[in-house]
């Protein structure tokens, strides 16, 4: 019996040492570090296999619901939706592809409006009237400038992934630089596909005149505009905020051009969402309700858009 009781003293000895050592071992390591194992000292290194920190917008060169064109003749057009390329002007010349616009049909509707915006994109007035666009659940159409996206290409990433269309809208916007002739204003428009193709992967194939094409296009602008495969967009419905026009004001006079009703089928509402156009943002969900009262579909400029005129 005695030596039971001997054997089961020294059983719950080892017990109680096993278990002393068990919880001491943490603070044992901490007080000798060059025995701790790296994972427990050394900072953490990011493998390049570990996620990326996240970011609000898609990445470049992703895909959303777009049109992407292609050398395959079974790829038509996507009606309602934006159109990019995912080559360059340059690209596509090196390849001896095609720059031809792909054959479409002109899209008239019953009561259809594209609402379009200028000159972006801008810190404070871009995102909020995104976020008007995302709480109705509708899309438009921005037509960026190439010096503006080098300086907010978040915001960029931000109207395409969001499903909204993209065009060209010159490289810095400065009239005399941009109509000294048809090779300055095209290499502007080359400039922008290259920045734009930069932080999305992908680049547009409309494009929008700065002030628009009357007064500034000859004949030579038109013939290299279809050469070198851009569509120009223009408008039939002026937000007339360009001005100083208030709020109310720029609603006003979009209400007054609608009563041309032969307009409808194919309202294309020119806004600008620049510097300075922060009236448009105010007046932009009284417009919106105003086309959504009267069930107009919106849609985003692409092919099938028609011409505004």
């Amino acid at each position: 019996m005695k030596y039971k009781s001997r054997t089961f003293q020294l059983v719950c000895a080892l017990s109680a040492l096993c278990l002393a050592i068990l919880v001491s071992s943490p603070l044992i390591l901490l007080a000798f570090p060059k025995f701790s194992t790296p994972a427990q000292t050394a900072s953490p290194i990011q493998s390049p296999e570990s996620p990326l920190p996240e970011t609000n917008y898609n990445m470049p060169g992703t895909v959303v619901d777009a049109y992407y064109i292609n050398e395959n003749p079974d790829n038509p057009p996507l009606p309602a939706k934006p159109a990019y390329d995912t080559l360059t002007i340059t690209e596509r010349q090196a390849q001896g592809l095609s720059l031809e616009i792909p054959k479409t049909s002109p899209y008239y509707g019953q009561k259809v409006v594209y609402l379009t915006f200028d000159d972006g994109p801008e810190p404070e007035n871009t995102p909020a009237v995104l976020d008007i666009l995302k709480q109705n659940g509708i899309k438009a159409t921005f037509f960026v400038v190439g010096n503006q996206i080098e300086k907010y290409p978040e915001i960029l990433r931000r109207i395409y992934h969001e499903g909204h269309a993209i065009g060209n809208h010159s490289y810095n916007h400065v009239y005399r630089e941009l109509y000294q002739s048809p090779n300055s204003y095209f290499s502007q428009l080359r400039q922008t596909d290259e920045v734009i193709k930069k932080i999305i992967g992908v680049r547009p194939r409309i494009s929008r005149a700065p002030g628009g094409s009357a007064g500034s296009f000859t004949k030579d602008y038109w013939e290299t505009l279809k050469k070198l495969g851009y569509t120009e967009v223009g408008w039939n419905v002026s937000s007339g905020d360009a001005s100083s026009a208030k709020a109310n004001a720029i609603v006003n006079n979009i209400v007054a051009q609608m009563e041309n009703k032969h307009l409808w089928s194919h309202a294309t509402l020119l806004m600008h969402d620049g510097r300075g156009h922060a009236e448009t943002v105010k007046a932009l969900p009284t417009i919106i309700k105003y086309y959504k009262d009267r069930q107009f579909e919106f849609r985003v400029i692409n092919f099938e858009t028609p011409s505004p005129w």
